[in-house]
């Protein structure tokens, strides 16, 4: 039981340290896209409008390589603390 309760209160600090940065930059994406409308929308790459890239392409590899990072962490945690590494 003691591994478990170690476990879970790793993986908490490791959620919140990681999502509540990542929902920061998320919602800060959002926020300086309408915020900054018309800067965002004079700038192109590649045919396409800044804000295009920004909401619509960039947060989907940022969200996958942050999780897959986040998942490998905690199975990392459960493996050091099962194998008696630390609590």
């Amino acid at each position: 039981m003691e591994h478990i309760e170690a476990i879970r209160k790793r993986q908490l600090g490791l959620a919140l340290g990681v999502g509540i940065p990542y929902f920061a930059f998320v919602i800060g994406i959002f926020l300086y896209v309408y915020l900054a409308k018309e800067a965002v929308t004079q700038v192109i790459l590649l045919d396409f409008p800044l804000h295009y890239w920004l909401v619509a392409i960039a947060i989907y590899p940022i969200t996958w390589i942050l999780f897959i990072w986040y998942v490998r962490k905690a199975n990392a945690m459960e493996d050091e603390i099962q194998h008696g590494g630390g609590a």
